[in-house]
């Protein structure tokens, strides 16, 4: 279990500004953390940051370097050239030469193409970052680097073919590396360039299906047939694919949120899982990617989301988390928030089985303990504190009953089975008789 020092939160109340520049920003932020505007668009030119060296500089973070740095394939010119990653980008050549037959396309006509957006795809990346490649050296980086990923995420959702074309000639245990690799934060390329190959490759729905079928992979551990979910429907362009799967993580909350409750002061977490339903509050399955409570009467509801942990989610939560706290970007941190909300959830095996039980999470890290292991292992510096205000506050409406947790603790011990309802009859049946029979021993009956 973390200390309590992880979980206080540094909640800063802001007086009377001086100017109406200082009030601006002021008015800005309040905005963005009370999830009122959490896409805002900046004066300052975003760039696709590093990651920021804060998080590299705790035990864990220093324990969970390996996570941002790619294993198998690098793209970008961040990690361009890098030891190790040169046999992937022999295979890139042969996404390339996949994506020209089935576009039937050359591939002079494809670079043509993604040249248009060079200019705006290198302003993308930190100054000097891509000083070392000319227009032609960098569109046929960003060309081939963009099939790659098209070709995976096609046989991530549809493609088998695809993916035994990946086993043969990079390992089956490297596509779950190249899963993680792709959502690397300094292992993107600018979504402007996968528009373009998208639209090449999906002139119907320009990608939607596939992008659908990625995510949901990745959320639910299933490709769902019908989706109907528009993933890009954006207020403002994603800056790269990274960015785009935040957005489609998870929903800010959409209840009414109250300014008149301060956690801080109460509850700063949730309880856990057995906690929650040991105060008759359960868990169930969402069907949406939001976070809900409904009050039943003598009992809560709280709806969660289905969620699949892989080998290779910590280090997406790990870049999602690390993004978030990149400068101009949007700042209303509901990855940090979900993943605080699923620490706190999940303390132990029992937390874990309670939510597998429930059909809110699917794992395929062998023992529940790993899972409680996984989450453990992320550092969670800022969260957004009125993101799951409201949510807080009606949970500890039903939380501090101490009867229904003293009942529903005597119901886990003796009724949640019938073998153990069984045991608990047959061990009082026992002792009756034994009292009657002591009784009659000490005290036998007249004419006896």
């Amino acid at each position: 279990m973390e200390n309590e020092s992880e979980f206080v939160n540094l909640l800063v109340e802001i007086p009377g500004t001086v100017n109406d520049k200082f009030d601006s920003v002021a008015k800005e932020w309040q905005s963005c953390m009370t999830g009122d505007e959490t896409i805002k668009r900046h004066a300052s030119v975003r760039r696709m940051e590093k990651v920021p060296k804060c998080l590299l500089q705790t035990k864990k973070g220093r324990r969970n370097s390996d996570c941002y740095q790619p294993a198998v394939v690098s793209l970008g010119p961040y990690h361009h050239n890098k030891p190790g990653l040169a046999q992937a980008e022999n295979y890139k050549l042969i996404t390339l030469q996949e994506f020209c037959l089935s576009t039937k396309k050359h591939k002079d006509e494809l670079y043509k193409d993604v040249f248009e957006v060079v200019h705006d795809a290198r302003k993308c990346y930190i100054d000097g970052s891509t000083d070392a490649y000319s227009d032609r050296e960098f569109c046929q980086m960003m060309l081939r680097d963009g099939c790659f990923i098209v070709f995976l995420m096609e046989g991530l959702t549809y493609g088998e073919s695809k993916l035994l074309l990946t086993n043969e000639y990079l390992g089956l245990t490297e596509i779950l590396n190249i899963t993680r690799d792709i959502f690397l934060l300094e292992n993107q390329i600018p979504f402007v360039v996968l528009q373009v190959l998208l639209k090449l490759k999906f002139p119907h729905d320009e990608g939607e299906s596939i992008l659908n079928g990625l995510f949901n992979y990745l959320n639910r551990g299933v490709v769902l047939a019908k989706i109907d979910k528009k993933v890009l429907k954006f207020i403002q362009p994603p800056l790269h694919l990274l960015e785009l799967y935040r957005s489609y993580f998870i929903l800010p909350s959409t209840t009414k949120k109250r300014t008149d409750y301060n956690y801080v002061k109460g509850n700063r977490y949730f309880a856990s899982a057995t906690e929650l339903k040991a105060k008759w509050i359960f868990l169930d399955q969402a069907m949406d990617d939001n976070m809900t409570f409904h009050r039943r009467g003598w009992y809560g509801e709280v709806k969660v989301t289905r969620r699949a942990v892989s080998s290779y989610t910590k280090a997406i939560y790990l870049n999602m988390i690390a993004y978030e706290m990149c400068p101009h970007n949007p700042n209303d941190f509901r990855i940090s928030s979900y993943v605080r909300v699923m620490k706190s959830l999940i303390m132990k095996e029992s937390d874990v089985e309670e939510l597998r039980n429930r059909k809110i999470l699917v794992h395929c890290l062998g023992r529940d303990d790993e899972v409680v292991k996984m989450f453990d292992q992320i550092d969670i510096p800022p969260v957004n504190l009125f993101m799951f205000n409201q949510l807080r506050y009606e949970m500890g409406m039903l939380h501090n009953t101490k009867i229904k947790a003293w009942f529903w603790e005597l119901f886990v011990t003796y009724f949640s089975s019938p073998w153990k309802a069984l045991g608990l009859f047959i061990g009082t049946a026992l002792l009756v008789l034994t009292l009657v029979q002591t009784h009659y021993t000490i005290k036998p009956p007249k004419g006896h």
